[in-house]
Order: C-alpha cells, then structure tokens, then sequence
C-alpha cells in the first residue's frame, strides 16, 4: 500500500501541535510495522532553517506556476531527511506563500496572515503537482492539519482526469484545539473559486466534510456533527494497525 502524507506540520521540522508529533510516528510505524510505501509532504515555512534541517532542492521537481486565487508563485521542492530514520520529507517552497517568519501568524506581532485560505489552495496544488512529477500514485492521501483542509476536493475535483491520481482516497486529520481556526467567508470562497455553499464554514469542516474518512490526533474528538473516525496516538504500534484498518477500509482495491 502507498500512503501521501500532506501535513501542515512534521515533527521535528515544525511541531507546535499534537499532529505534528502524530505525523512524525505514523510514516515510520506504517513503514517498519504494515510494509507500507509512505511518502510525506509539507510546506517549507520560512521558520525551518534550510541549514539546520539541511534542506536541498530537487530541481527535476521544481519550477511548476501554481495558481491560487489572483496570486501565482513558482514552486519549489525541496527535501529533507528525518533525523534518525529513513524517512524523507519534501518541503513545498514558495517565496509569496511561505517566506514568512511564522506557521498562520507573524511569531512576533502574532498578526494573523490574511491570505491563509489561498495558502491552503496553493499548497494542495502544490503538493499533488509534486505528485504527479513524481510519478508516484498513492492509494490513500492522508491530509492533516489547516493547511491540508483543501486537499480532498483539489484531489477530487481538480484532479478527475489525472492518471496518477484519479480514484485516489482521502482521509483528514484536523488540528485540534491547539491548532489554527478560521471559518471562510464568501469574499475568500469567491476570490479563491471554491464552492459558494463554503462560505462560514470553518476550514476544519471542509476538510472534514470533503475527505472520505476522518481520523482524529492526540486529544482531539470528533465534535458534534462531524464525521466520526479513531484515534492516532503515539505509540508506534497502535497507530500503525488503527491507521492501516482504516486505509483498507477505504476500498476492496487496497484489501488486496
């Protein structure tokens, strides 16, 4: 089995929530426990040194316009290892998107940055046009995270066609109550051409209303009205099986 992580945090690249931590054993449990063929993704905020994570670019994989809204950037991917496993992580770049000192909000003033939705879209794009250059097809994708909200539906209406992606399932994670909240008003789902009947909603509930499962992190419940989906916790084992049953139930395709 194939699994795409798209996370809004990795750690020990970013970790200020739950997730983050949950993301950094479930990859490497899958890995070591279900022979599963992880691959993970996530952006390249501008507080994760370059130098310290020793990124590098891949530049084969670099270079597509990406649009989000009336904003366009040049991505590029970069990739880092794991410290301690064999496990990599490829970072999606963008100087207009992610060159900011902080995750939704400048880490100083704490001003929170307006544009987080079309950040959301441009990295959903971006990620599965990494994808796609890759030429690796998962059978599951795994978003987690604010970041990650848009990620069901580019997959599930952007990417119909896509040879590499077509009939790919979902499954989201959200954040949690330590995580970033924003609910999307019309102007943003209008400006960013996203479905109208989203607008105040909160992005939470569109990656929980789009994806086909939903597995939730740490101490976080599915709250009234969501979808109801386990618990990922830390222990690498446990993870491992509650994760894995869960692909699998996915389709008769991934059983197999």
């Amino acid at each position: 089995m194939r699994v795409l992580f798209v996370a809004g945090e990795v750690a020990p690249f970013s970790e200020t929530t739950e997730v983050s931590q949950v993301l950094r054993v479930l990859p490497e449990a899958l890995q070591e426990h279900k022979d599963v063929e992880p691959r993970i993704l996530m952006p390249r905020y501008g507080v994760v040194s370059e130098r310290r994570n020793r990124l590098h670019e891949v530049i084969r994989l670099s270079g597509a316009e990406i649009e989000a809204g009336d904003a366009k950037d040049t991505l590029k991917v970069k990739v880092a290892s794991i410290p301690g496993i064999r496990l990599q992580v490829y970072f999606m770049d963008s100087v207009h998107f992610f060159k900011r000192k902080g995750l939704h909000q400048e880490r100083k003033s704490e001003k929170v940055f307006e544009d987080n939705p079309a950040r959301a879209l441009f990295f959903a794009r971006a990620a599965f046009s990494t994808v796609e250059n890759l030429g690796w097809r998962p059978d599951v994708v795994h978003a987690a995270g604010w970041i990650s909200s848009f990620v069901p539906h580019v997959l599930q209406e952007e990417l119909g066609d896509s040879e590499v992606l077509s009939g790919v399932r979902t499954v989201y994670t959200p954040e949690g109550d330590d995580g970033y909240s924003h609910t999307l008003t019309a102007e943003e789902a209008e400006g960013l051409g996203l479905p109208a009947g989203w607008a105040g909603k909160t992005m939470r509930q569109i990656g929980l209303d789009t994806a086909d499962a939903a597995a939730y992190a740490g101490s976080d419940r599915a709250a009234d009205g969501e979808p109801t989906g386990p618990t990922l916790s830390e222990d690498p084992e446990a993870v491992a099986d509650t994760a894995a049953e869960l692909y699998t139930s996915l389709g008769p395709a991934l059983a197999a």
